[in-house]
């Protein structure tokens, strides 16, 4: 029978991983799970189910590289019907879903991909705001705080005259960086900001901030990764 891979997003605990998910989670016969997997959903993995972390530890020298982790998919699609691989947050969202479901294409399995809930949701929800407001906010930007390469490869002119949010993710190394050239091309640094670092866990830290003293907060050392921040007036 075609083995098949499903990737599925874990959300930011038990709470937040959708029905499919663990309905998909518990039929498996091999689980690949990331570091910023809930623990809560760990357990919810079958006892019958070869499990094995695959978790990348930012900036750290001997982190697992994501052509590990496409092999080890792969190795696994041999032995085992029903693989999944599975992710904190959202699986659609910075989550490289789409090289592990080639590698599975490339393997002749076939693959599925399973939603979760994203760390923005939830750090707008736990603050009691939104993401946008069809009253002054009509959309929403997700950008990463830095590219495969390591820099912000972004038009920063554009994102400041989009007035739209603006959702950060990975966003604690450069992101005193980028608010100051946000303020730069021109958006206000008085406008509002969020950070929530490590959600969902006993470390959960929240704050509320402005553009111009995002990078203060983030240089305290007090938000550490994971950490997302959501700009934008929406939030005021």
């Amino acid at each position: 029978m075609k083995s098949e891979l499903i990737i599925i997003g874990a959300g930011l605990g038990a709470k937040s991983i959708t029905l499919e998910g663990v309905e998909a989670l518990k039929s498996a016969d091999s689980v690949l799970y990331d570091r910023l997997v809930h623990p809560d959903v760990i357990d919810m993995i079958p006892d019958t189910a070869e499990a094995v972390s695959v978790g990348k530890n930012p900036y750290a020298k001997n982190c697992i590289r994501q052509e590990e982790i496409n092999s080890a998919i792969e190795e696994h699609l041999k032995r085992h019907r029903r693989v999944v691989r599975l992710k904190g947050g959202d699986s659609t969202l910075f989550a490289r879903s789409l090289e592990e479901t080639e590698t599975a294409e490339k393997c002749g399995a076939s693959s599925k991909i399973i939603p979760g809930v994203t760390s923005a949701s939830t750090l707008a929800a736990k603050m009691s705001q939104a993401l946008t407001d069809r009253r002054t906010v009509s959309g929403c930007v997700f950008i990463t705080g830095h590219s495969k390469n390591g820099d912000c490869p972004y038009s920063f002119k554009a994102l400041a005259e989009l007035g739209l949010t603006i959702v950060v993710y990975m966003g604690v190394r450069n992101g005193g960086y980028i608010a100051s050239e946000l303020i730069k091309h021109g958006m206000s640094g008085n406008t509002q900001v969020l950070i929530g670092s490590k959600l969902e866990s006993p470390e959960e830290r929240l704050c509320v901030t402005t553009l111009a003293s995002l990078g203060d907060v983030l240089a305290t050392g007090d938000y550490d990764h994971p950490a997302t921040i959501i700009i934008g007036d929406v939030t005021g």
